[in-house]
């Protein structure tokens, strides 16, 4: 029998107000953010584990608004629907606004309709870099029909709405709804990492780390001086960085050049070659992370996330 982790996020609804932020909705209260095991088949129904209250947003709010609702409520990925019929209209994603910052395309909308006034442009409104057409899944989904988009479309969290006619959202299921736990599952992170592991300097700028991220669909670096690992850049330090920053200039260049030192977390969270994969949940309920590097006698071998243990465990 394979266990399955549902979270709730109990906290006091925000009803937006001019002139504050960051502008959030949510359905109903929730409480402290925990994970229930509970038992569920592979085949079951996606209601059963899908998180009910959504946090969401409009299409108007600006970037840096969502930046932060992200990072406050370490969602990657935030629903945008109509306030009038909750109906979704996209998806704020944080790879995108990584993509914004300089790591790609959207990069472009900063130097062409803000003429590379970083302060305007990430107060533009998120519906400039949204993804308007999001997976989703209605509520007769399986959870296997939620695995194979987080495993096939590389997503760590899809909408899910009343009908595909009208796309109401009603819920949201995670990665973290899907992940795996138990004692032990038989396979070791030596089995299920990934060795390829691209890093970061401790000098690496902040365009540079986000061009990284967005060219290869990471969200999180090891930074690494004089081969041993001293923090972790991750796509939420970058949209700290974003929300909270202190910028002395309006420059997107200028501001883009401070170094990953400045933001990374030095806390790392490791695991050893010989674990079980399950003590990957362990450590995801433990510490709300979603990967973690591989080290041993002081090397870093490679890095398993909430994905490789979700592969390793449906594959079977």
């Amino acid at each position: 029998m394979i266990f399955l982790n549902q979270y709730n996020d109990k906290m006091p609804i925000k009803k937006p107000t001019k002139g504050k932020e960051p502008t959030e909705f949510r359905t109903q209260d929730r409480g402290q953010r925990e994970f229930k095991a509970h038992r569920a088949e592979k085949q079951g129904e996606i209601m059963a584990i899908a998180e009910k209250n959504v946090i969401t947003t409009h299409s108007n709010n600006s970037i840096k608004n969502v930046a932060k609702l992200m990072k406050k409520h370490d969602f990657r990925r935030i629903p945008i629907t109509d306030a009038g019929t909750n109906r979704l209209e996209g998806m704020a994603v944080a790879i995108d606004i990584l993509d914004f910052l300089g790591g790609g395309e959207k990069y472009n909308i900063v130097l062409n309709d803000y003429k590379g006034n970083f302060l305007s442009a990430i107060n533009c409104p998120i519906s400039k870099i949204m993804n308007p057409e999001p997976a989703f899944l209605d509520r007769t989904a399986s959870v296997n029909d939620v695995v194979k988009i987080i495993l096939g479309r590389h997503t760590s969290s899809i909408p899910v709405v009343e009908s595909k006619e009208d796309k109401r959202l009603i819920a949201i299921v995670t990665e973290r709804d899907v992940l795996p736990v138990a004692d032990g599952f038989g396979i070791t992170v030596k089995e299920a990492m990934r060795i390829k592991c691209i890093t970061s300097s401790p000098g690496m700028m902040v365009s540079d780390v986000a061009k990284i991220m967005v060219r290869n669909r990471l969200r999180r670096l090891p930074v690494i001086r004089e081969d041993g690992i001293i923090g972790i850049v991750t796509v939420f330090d970058v949209l700290n960085f974003l929300g909270y920053g202190e910028f002395k200039g309006v420059d997107a260049e200028e501001i883009l050049s401070t170094r990953v030192e400045g933001i990374m977390s030095r806390n790392v969270v490791s695991l050893k070659p010989e674990q079980d994969i399950a003590d990957v949940s362990k450590l995801v309920k433990a510490t709300n992370m979603g990967g973690f590097p591989v080290i041993d006698d002081g090397k870093l071998l490679g890095i398993i996330t909430t994905s490789d243990v979700i592969r390793e465990v449906y594959k079977a």
